[in-house]
């Protein structure tokens, strides 16, 4: 029999002393590291949860690298933006209080300080975050905005700012720099003045919005026709010492100005007046004559500062902007239905004391020799108190009041007293003044007939109606309404689309624009088709912007046609002219299913488009040009980066947590940024001639419009706003950072749960497993000391 050796290798003691050395260099590993394991076996079953949650902290690491080159970008961004808020209000401080002293080159110091900052404005505008230019939009790698220089002087074979604007200048001018107005010579006849534009659908110019007078004894007739004018009749009456003719035009850049020229007796003759003719024996063609020379100055003085001004806003806006617009041609004569001119005749033949037919110099003064008959003037006093005529026209309701206590005429806002006391200067002549005054039609619609009947004229555009009463008795006079036949006046805002002319109503399309119906047969609604979106023709009843009654006037149809464009400039009517205004001039495609009536409102083209921004004059010789045509081919383009459709926050997102992202894009064709570019730019490149007669005037004038380009109006965009939006997104991350440290610190307690080893456990576990690995080591050592004889 053999005994096998003891084998301390093999033995169970020897495997659990290994077992043990194990456990001691492992528990001293977490003890030096903290942690369970140097490997994922070693975690335990809580590791897949730490495995997530290290995960999650490399996410919230990457979202705050991003938050922080986000946040980068936005101070920066705002910090230029900041600059541009600082260069506004110093423009507008030098525009709001500039001194008119021009240097050699015909500018102010502030002029200059706006030239400088316009560079100023360029260089922020191409700020850079590492290689990403900042107004760019999605285009980060291109320069927002061309070289300053570029874009004021251009290059050698594009036009810049500076060219535009002096054409554009040339353009509203006009040859004889009275803003394409035209002062007709010789005058019309020897007591009248007539002024007209020199085209019908121009953009150029000066443009005829309204004229009031309180001439005595005169006659305005318009502004109507096309070209659109006036005129102005003296009917060979002095005006009144204080009389006063009225004339307001519109601007090219919208804005409105008026001259105001007063009949005056005074020596010399004060400025904005005109002289009344004082020679023996008075002449009132001279007057009408002084009228028509004061009306030549003060257009030109118009046309030399407001109107140059304006031009020169308007050639900003032409450059910068990407807004256009379409302009009809003139609507054809013969288009409409009316009630027209009809002539009605008093049922009273006038006498004079004679007793003869009264003329229209005969007086109402009761002690002169001829008067006009003593019963009809004894109605018309009605002592002590007087009657009063009441006629409503196109004008409204207004009186004529037969005054026994005075001896003159007076003519205000439409009515007119007349005085029938002995020693009065009036005449017939007054009363018919007074009748188309009131009326609001020309003088020479009321006449008398050799017989001495009083006629009314009723013209196109309104009935005649007279108020009943003692006045009207005694003159024999009674309404006049017009016939319903083809009329020729121009389109207006008040036309309808269709339906039949009424007694009194506005004129009606012909060529009419049509309901469908149901039939049979069934017929389908005409349609206008803008952009896309049809506008379809209902009887009545029409809804939203996609609907209009076919008894709706022209107006209506602009502004239906306005709602589906979102321009911000409203589409207009002057002259039988139809102009429609666009924001996008590229997307802009107008048709319609009757071309008829569509060519009844002058648009014999279709589809109709407008041309697209930069717009330069469209002919020449510039002075009697008519259109504005795309000029992006020969001309500096301004603004770089990207000019696609959406929102210019969108054009730059970032994701900031596993749900959130922001928005902080920014384009220096935004409206805030451009109007304020686009008026650096007018203020600092505009100049003048030194010591030209209008100089300063024309400085003071393009000095207001500036100031109040860069001073907000309700509804348009600020750079504050851009800085508030950029704001928010840094909130938003602010936010989201504050969530993220609260999950990291979260998270990390998580981790450290599952992979921490804690220090005291460690120590109390080495300790015990030294323990045993002692007396391990002390059964071994006895063991080792075994022998047979000792065993036996």
């Amino acid at each position: 029999m053999s005994i096998s050796s003891i084998n301390y290798s093999s033995s169970v003691l020897g495997s659990q002393i290994r077992n043990i050395n194990q456990q001691l260099t492992d528990l001293s590993t977490q003890l030096s590291t903290g942690k369970l394991s140097q490997n994922y076996s070693g975690m335990g079953t809580n590791e897949g949860f730490a495995i997530a949650g290290r995960a999650q902290l490399s996410n919230i690491a990457a979202y705050t690298d991003t938050m922080t080159n986000v946040n980068v970008s936005i101070n920066l961004a705002n910090t230029a933006l900041q600059s541009l808020t600082t260069i506004r209000n110093t423009v507008q401080t030098g525009s709001a209080n500039t001194a008119q002293d021009l240097n050699v080159n015909g500018q102010t110091v502030a002029q200059n300080t706006a030239a400088a900052q316009f560079g100023s404005m360029v260089g922020v505008l191409n700020t850079q975050s590492g290689n990403r230019y900042l107004f760019s939009g999605t285009a980060f790698n291109t320069p927002s905005v061309a070289n300053a220089g570029d874009i004021i002087n251009g290059t050698t074979t594009q036009a810049g700012f500076k060219t535009v604007m002096a054409e554009r200048q040339a353009a509203d001018l006009g040859a004889n720099g009275m803003g394409r107005l035209v002062l007709a010579t010789p005058q019309p006849t020897p007591s009248s003045v007539k002024v007209s534009e020199d085209a019908p659908a121009s953009p150029f110019g000066l443009k005829i919005a309204a004229v009031s007078s309180t001439l005595t004894g005169a006659t305005v007739t318009g502004p109507s026709g096309s070209p659109v004018s006036f005129s102005v009749d003296l009917n060979g009456v002095n005006p009144k010492n204080g009389d006063k003719l009225s004339v307001q035009f519109t601007l090219p850049d919208g804005s409105t100005e008026q001259i105001d020229l007063t009949a005056s007796t005074a020596t010399p003759t004060p400025v904005g007046s005109f002289a009344i003719d004082a020679s023996v024996p008075v002449n009132p063609n001279n007057t009408a004559t002084n009228l028509n020379t004061a009306l030549n100055t003060a257009i030109k003085k118009l046309a030399g500062t407001s109107l140059v001004a304006a031009s020169a806003v308007t050639a900003g806006d032409n450059f910068f902007n990407t807004a256009g617009s379409a302009t009809a041609n003139v609507a054809a004569t013969g288009n409409l239905r009316s009630y027209t001119s009809t002539t009605g005749t008093g049922s009273v033949a006038l006498q004079d004391s004679a007793p003869a037919a009264a003329s229209t110099t005969t007086s109402l003064d009761p002690s002169a020799t001829p008067h006009l008959n003593g019963a009809i003037l004894t109605a018309l006093a009605n002592a002590p108190t007087g009657t009063t005529l009441t006629i409503t026209g196109a004008s409204g309701a207004h009186t004529i009041t037969f005054d026994p206590t005075v001896t003159t005429v007076a003519t205000a806002s439409g009515n007119t007293t007349i005085g029938l006391a002995s020693g009065s200067a009036a005449n017939v002549s007054d009363i018919l003044n007074a009748i188309a005054t009131a009326a609001g039609i020309p003088a020479a619609n009321v006449t008398l007939s050799a017989g001495g009947n009083i006629q009314i004229a009723t013209g196109t555009g309104t009935d005649v109606a007279v108020t009943g009463g003692a006045a009207a008795t005694a003159l024999g006079l009674s309404s006049v309404t017009r016939g319903s036949v083809a009329s020729t006046p121009q389109i207006t805002g008040s036309t309808v689309l269709s339906g039949t002319a009424t007694t009194g109503g506005p004129e009606v399309l012909s060529a009419a624009f049509q309901a469908g119906s149901a039939g049979p047969p069934v017929v389908n609604p005409d349609t206008i088709t803008v952009n896309g979106q049809t506008l379809t023709f209902v009887a009545s009843g029409a809804s939203g912007s996609n609907q209009i009654n076919i008894t709706d006037d022209i107006t209506t149809l602009l502004g239906k046609i306005d709602q589906i464009t979102g321009t911000t400039k409203p589409s207009t009517i002057h002259g039988g002219v139809i102009t429609i205004n666009t924001d996008d001039p590229g997307s802009l495609n107008i048709t319609s299913s009757n071309s008829t009536a569509f060519a009844a409102l002058g648009f014999t083209t279709s589809p109709v488009t407008a041309a697209k921004a930069p717009l330069r004059v469209g002919s020449s010789p510039l002075g009697s040009a008519t259109t504005l045509v795309n000029g992006s081919a020969t001309t500096v383009q301004w603004y770089l980066g990207n000019d696609g459709p959406g929102s210019p926050r969108s054009t730059a997102m970032a994701r900031v947590d596993d749900s959130v992202t922001v928005q902080y894009g920014a384009q220096a064709n935004e409206d805030a940024i451009r109007k304020q570019l686009q008026a650096v730019a007018v203020f600092g490149t505009f100049s003048t001639s030194p010591t030209g007669q209008y100089s300063g005037g024309q400085v003071a004038a393009l000095s207001l419009r500036v100031t109040q380009a860069l001073t907000k109006q309700p509804g348009q965009q600020r750079i504050e706003d851009i800085q508030t939006d950029l704001a928010m997104a840094q909130n938003t991350m602010k936010d989201a950072g504050t969530r993220q440290t609260q999950a990291k610190a979260q998270l990390q307690t998580i981790i450290d749960q599952a992979e921490s080893a804690s220090p005291d456990q460690v120590a109390s576990e080495i300790l015990s497993l030294q323990n045993a690995l002692q007396a391990s080591y002390q059964v071994t050592s006895n063991l080792s000391q075994l022998s047979l004889v000792k065993f036996l």
